[in-house]
């Protein structure tokens, strides 16, 4: 498959696990992570695994509802901070083929 293919994008998907592509899943365990983390620093052990299921869950639920209205939306998220925050100089975008 194609990363980010210009022709033909919805007969194209990406592999998914549990309805989110892989890098949308790891953000997700993230949230969950998160929510195991807060807790302990905070020091309430009381809410450190229903905050970590809470976490997971919520940020799973969020990322599939736009997943679905938007195919692109994990390279949307993940991807064009990445681009616009590579370097810290000033980028000049220009149309193509042109110098």
């Amino acid at each position: 498959m194609k990363a980010a293919s210009a022709v033909l994008i919805q007969a194209q998907r990406q592999m998914t696990l549990i309805g989110l592509p892989v890098s949308l899943l790891l953000v997700a365990g993230l949230a969950g992570v998160l929510g195991f983390v807060l807790p302990v620093v905070f020091d309430f052990p009381v809410l450190v695994i229903p905050g970590g299921i809470v976490g997971f869950v919520v940020a799973w639920i969020y990322l599939v509802k736009h997943q679905r209205i938007n195919p692109n939306h994990d390279r949307e998220l993940l991807v064009a901070p990445m681009f616009w925050g590579s370097r810290k100089g000033a980028r000049l975008l220009t149309t193509g083929g042109r110098k």
